[in-house]
């Protein structure tokens, strides 16, 4: 959080309105600088998307994977031999294998050369670790990350693994009319591999 911080007072501009989005555990990272960046910018809304804020670990996807990434973070010698073998794959095969996953209208060269740069070992080590302590931290709502109800805004999906749709009930009752929306176009938390172009259109509505 502190390394966000640091770029937003670095980058961001002092002088034109600023939107900012978090994804999934980027919600929790938001929220959490917002009471130190709201005074020093001219910020319109934090909108949080898919928001990873709360009991994680208790979330269906947290349930099921809990003991695995613990399990690989105390044994990383484990890790290792899990994913060694992807630096070993030809970039060929690797943007193969990408090219099959993602839909026609999403298969760019940009896209594949991104995701062919992610499927490494150490990229692997580092997944498993930040997996594992999101689920160790991001427990009970901390309610002071909604002190500035009138900056927050938050989208939740019906069918999201990490944050069920209930915490998205209970979020707008916490929060002002139309300050949290409950999408029903069923789009994947990982929204960026299949639904990128809906959730674009979803985005665009919290600016304009």
């Amino acid at each position: 959080m502190q390394h966000k911080l640091d770029f937003v007072k670095e980058y961001l501009p002092r002088g034109n309105r600023v939107y900012m989005f978090g994804h999934g555990a980027g919600a929790y990272m938001l929220l959490s600088i917002l009471p130190y960046i709201k005074d020093d910018f001219n910020l319109r809304k934090a909108v949080c998307l898919f928001p990873t804020i709360e009991k994680m670990n208790e979330s269906p996807h947290g349930i099921r994977l809990r003991k695995v990434v613990s399990t690989l973070r105390q044994n990383d010698w484990l890790a290792r031999t899990l994913s060694f073998w992807v630096d070993l794959m030809p970039e060929s095969l690797k943007r193969k294998i990408i090219s099959m996953k993602l839909t026609s209208d999403q298969n760019c060269p940009e896209l594949v050369d991104s995701i062919s740069e992610l499927l490494h070992m150490h990229v692997f080590r580092n997944i498993v670790h930040l997996c594992n302590d999101e689920l160790e931290k991001i427990g009970t709502l901390d309610e002071t990350l909604l002190f500035h109800k009138n900056l927050i805004y938050f989208y939740y999906g019906t069918n999201d693994g990490w944050c069920p749709i209930e915490q998205g009930n209970q979020m707008n009752e916490r929060l002002a009319r139309g300050h949290v929306v409950l999408e029903k176009d069923s789009v994947e938390h990982s929204f960026v591999f299949r639904d990128a172009a809906t959730m674009a259109e979803k985005v665009l509505q919290f600016i304009v």
